[in-house]
């Protein structure tokens, strides 16, 4: 039996991506200082906890090689939550980049993509219930686009998208990956405001 191997991609690790065909190392920098200067820390893959590869958990500036990231305020990926990403072409130059009043990081992850059509929906009420706002693209402004800005449970049904606590892409944010999400609690949030939503670029 002859098998052409010509269109077989390798299997890959937690730390790859196929992207146009080509294997890509996931990769992010993490600085002590701003503007990528003092000590650094190249990660390919998740960290439950920074002080064991040596790291200050004083992070000023950050950068995205590939992929996306979730940089979190304490170990084993708890507390609040910092989006990494290719948005704004990857690079951070200070925390406040990143929506943070302070510079402190404990464990990283990596978002693992979701190259299907992007698709949200957000109810106003707990367990998929009230006023309903379908979404595929970003909206920086939710209350002006759908007249709510309280969203206590949320369908995700393509993409990875990030929700913020206020408009124009500002304040405490969290990641939301493909499932559903029957209160705000699930996604680790400690109100149910929403002012502004987007999808989490790869790219």
């Amino acid at each position: 039996l002859n098998i052409n191997t010509d269109f077989i991609l390798p299997l890959t690790s937690k730390n790859e991506i196929i992207s146009s065909g080509h294997i890509t190392l996931l990769q992010v920098t993490l600085y002590e200082q701003r503007n990528f200067t003092g000590r650094r820390l190249d990660l390919t893959t998740d960290c439950q906890r920074l002080a064991d590869r040596d790291f200050p958990e004083r992070c000023n500036s950050v950068k995205v090689e590939s992929g996306a990231w979730v940089g979190y305020e304490h170990e084993s990926f708890r507390g609040r939550q910092y989006l990494w990403d290719m948005y704004d072409q990857g690079e951070y130059q200070s925390c406040d980049k990143w929506c943070s009043p302070v510079d402190t990081v404990s464990s990283v992850r990596n978002i693992r993509q979701d190259e299907t059509a992007p698709r949200i929906q957000l109810f106003e009420r707990p367990g998929f219930s009230g006023k309903k706002a379908e979404i595929q693209d970003d909206i920086p402004n939710l209350m002006t686009r759908f007249g709510i800005n309280r969203i206590a449970s949320a369908r995700i049904l393509g993409a990875v998208w990030v929700l913020y606590q206020e408009p124009n892409y500002r304040g405490p944010h969290y990641i939301l990956e493909r499932r559903d999400y029957s209160n705000y609690t699930d996604w680790a949030a400690q109100g149910n405001t929403v002012g502004s939503l987007r999808r989490v670029r790869f790219s």
